[in-house]
């Protein structure tokens, strides 16, 4: 049976102290992902976790549709839902997601990178609001930027109306306004434009036992 050490803490102490270490250019990705009980008991069962899709949130299935495209496209793995993971974030962010999911297990990962897509966090708000996204540009002042960004949303909004589409979905969007848009996405998915600030994610087809360092249960 696939086992991997599990121990128990409170949050603050779960994550151990210092830098994490995280490494995008690593061939194996240190991830961190909290799961239930269930989910644990299931990945030590049968050595694998794959996603529960009815889980997912009703209200951002075509955001996730989207996600799961790029995931065919660029993984070595196939499925049809995603597990989600901390790809870099402060260890301070860490401890307070772990302070909020007390009765899970916090799971430290090493992965392939050729199983695990990474993107920006923040970025995939944009994704998720059906929103243009308009990356930094090096060397640009904020005001450069507001006025760069009321330029991007106002064009958008202007075509979306003029389409007779503003409130619906992007299956209701002009065919090259949608392909611009979602080509737009696409640089989430590059650590290149990340810089040195913000959270990262991963998304995974499934989760094996012996991606597993370590589990940590969440003591209330």
């Amino acid at each position: 049976m696939p086992t991997f050490p599990i121990t128990k803490a409170r949050a603050a102490d779960a994550v151990p102290k210092g830098r994490i270490g995280y490494d995008a250019s690593a061939d194996r990705l240190l991830l961190h992902t909290i799961q239930t009980e269930e989910a644990v008991d299931a990945l030590l069962t049968t050595g694998v976790l794959v996603p529960d899709n009815s889980l997912a949130e009703p209200l951002y299935v075509d955001a996730y549709a989207w996600m799961l495209q790029q995931m065919a496209r660029k993984l070595s793995t196939v499925g049809d839902g995603a597990l989600w993971f901390w790809a870099k974030i402060r260890r301070q962010d860490l401890v307070d997601c772990c302070r909020r999911s007390e009765g899970g297990v916090l799971l430290t990962c090493k992965v392939a990178r050729a199983r695990a897509l990474l993107s920006h966090f923040s970025d995939w708000h944009q994704v998720l609001n059906e929103s243009p996204l308009a990356p930094d540009i090096p060397g640009e002042s904020d005001e450069e930027l507001d006025a760069r960004l009321n330029r991007v949303f106002d064009d958008f909004e202007v075509r979306i109306r003029t389409a007779g589409s503003w409130g619906l979905g992007r299956s209701h969007w002009p065919e090259d306004l949608k392909a611009e848009v979602e080509q737009g996405w696409e640089t989430i998915l590059e650590p290149g434009n990340y810089g040195r600030f913000g959270a990262w994610q991963a998304t995974m087809h499934e989760l094996r036992a012996d991606d597993v360092v370590e589990a940590v249960r969440l003591e209330r």
